[in-house]
């Protein structure tokens, strides 16, 4: 618990596949030319791994080959963008090079049809590139949520409840989400944060653990950076050393005033940043500084510590801000909440400034 206030009304979500809807907002549109084909696909109770399985199989193309730009959710909706090297597709050994445009159409034409017999997927699109997806290939992802089963948690009507969800709406949009990492990021019940800790202490492991455990702590020093900032009174100004990050361009800069910037902060322009510590992280300097030191003795590591296990480290922006969230009522006691949210920030975490998701809730998020 990191002692944030939370909100007076709770919910359910993830009832329903259908009541959980994403969709990805790429960092890029495909050209319509090159070596590599873009599927956009929308699948239902599929998770990205078995989407890839999926597209490995019916195309007979290694698993490997298959490019995306992020993890997506299974209990949902979800409409995704997959790449595949055109050369090496049903069963192909040569390169793309090799190809006419006539067979790039075949290629084309039988990957469809293909496609059709493959249940729970619907392809939506299918468009050229020259590159591979990799991950972070990706600007973000737009979210409809329907959460059920709407109460009070005090005394209150239903119109009540309704005008204080669009009050919370409104604050959200003015103040931003705290961009905070979300319970899945620590594994049930802290599991994967706790391998992280060992893994520093010196428990030997495979690569993509290790790289999932480290990310973790990296995480959780970050949360209880907000938390220190919030019990400080500076969750939402700035503090003179802080490093900022531009909303438009998302590039960095110091802050050696706070006072000098604040006017852009407000406007929500600019943010600062917090720690995700390791071997490349730029750090602020002054009061900030000391700042991001609190959170390292709270969990009681040092930087020298990240940057001995060799993660890269970085900069995160501390608040997100929700300019798109709408709020639609289908009825009394279920609203859906339509907004979108830039990549790593967590759906669950914007929605949990506005509504209490009761336990078994989130399930596979």
């Amino acid at each position: 618990d990191l002692g944030f206030p939370g909100p007076v009304i709770s919910g359910k979500i993830k009832s329903d596949a259908s009541d959980f809807q994403v969709t990805e907002v790429p960092a890029y549109e495909p050209s319509g030319t090159g070596d590599f084909l873009y599927l956009t696909i929308r699948r239902a109770s599929l998770n990205t791994r078995d989407v890839v399985q999926s597209l490995s199989t019916a195309l007979e193309v290694q698993d490997s080959l298959v490019g995306f730009a992020g993890l997506k959710d299974k209990h949902a909706i979800t409409t995704q963008t997959f790449s595949l090297p055109l050369a090496k597709l049903l069963g192909a050994e040569g390169t793309s090079s090799e190809f006419s445009t006539s067979e790039f159409s075949t290629i084309e034409r039988e990957v469809r049809q293909r496609l059709e017999d493959v249940p729970d997927l619907t392809l939506l699109s299918l468009n050229r590139h020259q590159n591979s997806l990799k991950r972070g290939h990706l600007k973000g992802n737009a979210f409809s949520i329907l959460v059920r089963d709407l109460r009070f948690l005090q005394p209150g009507t239903d119109a009540e409840l309704q005008s204080e969800l669009h009050g919370a709406a409104q604050r959200l949009i003015q103040d931003g989400m705290l961009n905070l990492f979300g319970s899945q990021r620590f594994g049930k019940e802290g599991s994967t944060l706790q391998q992280g800790l060992s893994y520093m202490q010196g428990k030997k492991t495979r690569k993509w653990l290790l790289d999932l455990g480290m990310s973790a702590v990296q995480s959780y020093v970050f949360n209880h950076y907000l938390r220190i900032r919030y019990e400080r009174g500076d969750l939402h100004n700035l503090v003179d050393g802080d490093l900022a990050v531009k909303s438009d361009s998302g590039g960095l800069f110091k802050v050696p005033e706070a006072s000098a910037e604040m006017d852009r902060f407000k406007a929500g322009e600019i943010c600062y940043t917090g720690p995700m510590f390791g071997r490349k992280m730029r750090s602020p300097e002054g009061p900030s500084r000391a700042l991001e030191q609190a959170a390292l003795d709270y969990a009681g590591k040092t930087e020298e510590d990240f940057k001995a296990m060799k993660v890269s480290g970085a900069r995160r922006a501390a608040l997100v801000f929700l300019h798109d969230l709408k709020l639609e009522w289908p009825d009394q006691d279920s609203v859906w909440l339509h907004f979108s949210l830039p990549a790593g920030a967590y759906a669950t975490v914007a929605m949990s400034h506005l509504i209490h998701l009761e336990e078994n809730s989130e399930r596979d998020i």
